[in-house]
């Protein structure tokens, strides 16, 4: 190191620490380092009952209730239940990082003199606090705030000014809707694709639009879901004055769901809004807007909604199944322990081939197209099948299946059980067509 550098170094060692030193002898004696915060009031979360936000030209009331929180001024509304269990989970953290007199001139300086907002809050108890936020520190991260009697002047943190600082349509509930679709019984939607309709019995699905088939579980109930837990993007109006405007008065998309004891969930979509779009809730008044990712679910087709499987016999009620493919005819039995080994005769001694998994597989699989009533030209690929496939599941009932053989990159499959042909990619005809397990 050069003498030069040294010198420079050495002095601007004592500079800091005579900034140091000087900053703590003459530091105010009421004021608190931030080494020594500390937390502003003794309470949970859960403690807190009310909430009034005041604010320039607005006032804000909400309750908790037993069902969630409530807007009560300035309209009576749901309120967004996330939003409000983040701020009072903000308000039992509240700490105090330092603290300064409450004079005239400090309240002048730090922008209390005229709060910016005001928050009044009580607990289950009858306890009330309040929270007078002014302006903020150098580091905009903590802000000045008279709390309850006022008496000092107290820098916090600035995430409850941050949290409440909202509009009313801010803190209002979002949810399209309060009530669960799992137990819902029927659906009907209709959008520019068609209308489609379906019933539900146990646990399985049945469309009745455009035509009576099966319908695809797994679909529907993402279609249910995506409904159930939906979100307003944007609250446009709370009348219906204007639904002409939003496209609202004949709407593109309308979907509803029957619910039990009778009930029912509706939803409409009109116009695109951006990258949004206009939508209502026919129960209640008013126009909001939903995202393009809840509206693409909603454009669901027919063909999306039906069932696409062609086996529906689940691999473990299975135990015999008869091949006959390219490389031969054979029996496949449930093994001994996991999975199929080939049927063998009674003389024949040792452990018994293990055939491959697909059954299991041609369960998962889903066809690209299905025609329930099949053009001729379709309808010829099985007329000489390639695979044929008998299932026999526990009970002794039999399923029938034929495949046809590679026709491009698709081939077609039937079961027994209708007309319909299912349309899949060639990938499974290699599940079908193995060899005979040696």
């Amino acid at each position: 190191m050069k003498r030069s550098t040294g010198i420079v170094f050495v002095v601007a060692l004592v500079l800091a620490a005579f900034v140091y030193f000087y900053e703590m002898k003459h530091k105010p004696a009421d004021e608190t380092s931030a080494e020594s915060s500390k937390p502003a009031f003794s309470f949970m979360a859960s403690d807190v009952k009310q909430i009034k936000i005041q604010r320039v030209g607005m006032t804000m009331n909400f309750e908790r209730r037993s069902d969630g929180w409530y807007m009560t001024q300035p309209r009576p509304l749901r309120a967004e239940a996330s939003m409000l269990d983040g701020l009072t989970s903000q308000l039992s953290a509240v700490s105090v990082d330092r603290t300064f007199p409450a004079t005239p001139e400090n309240l002048g300086s730090f922008g209390l003199k005229d709060p910016a907002l005001t928050m009044d809050f009580t607990l289950n108890n009858g306890t009330s606090h309040q929270l007078r936020f002014g302006s903020k520190d150098f580091s905009a991260s903590s802000v000045y705030t008279l709390i309850d009697d006022g008496k000092q002047v107290s820098l916090v943190s600035d995430g409850v000014l941050t949290s409440s600082d909202k509009s009313p349509d801010d803190l209002r509930d979002h949810a399209l809707t309060n009530v669960a679709t799992t137990d819902a019984n029927s659906f009907d939607l209709v959008n520019p694709s068609g209308e489609v309709s379906g019933t539900k019995k146990d646990t399985s699905w049945t469309l009745s639009k455009p035509r009576a088939v099966p319908g695809d579980h797994s679909m529907i109930d993402a279609l249910l879901g995506a409904v159930s837990t939906g979100q307003i993007t944007h609250f446009v109006t709370d009348n219906n004055a204007s639904l002409a405007k939003y496209g609202l008065d004949n709407p593109a998309v309308k979907f509803r769901a029957g619910l039990a004891g009778g009930k029912s969930l509706e939803l409409q979509v009109g116009k695109k809004a951006g990258e949004d779009y206009y939508a209502r809730d026919p129960a209640r008044p008013g126009v909001f807007q939903i995202n393009n990712t809840l509206y693409t679910i909603l454009s669901d087709k027919y063909f999306d909604l039906r069932d696409k499987q062609i086996v529906h016999v689940m691999v473990d009620d299975v135990t015999r199944a008869e091949v006959r493919n390219l490389n031969g005819t054979f029996v496949c039995v449930k093994g001994p322990s996991v999975g199929f080994v080939l049927e063998q005769s009674a003389d024949k001694k040792g452990t018994a081939p293990a055939c491959p998994d697909f059954i299991g597989a041609l369960e998962e699989d889903r066809a690209d197209e299905v025609y329930d009533n099949p053009p001729a030209n379709i309808a010829s690929q099985l007329a000489k099948p390639a695979v044929q496939i008998t299932l026999t599941d526990k009970n002794g009932k039999k399923s029938q299946y034929a495949f046809s053989g590679i026709t491009g990159d698709s081939i077609y499959g039937r079961a027994d059980t209708g007309p319909a042909i299912y349309k899949f990619a060639k990938r499974v005809f290699d599940e079908i067509n193995f060899p005979a397990p040696q």
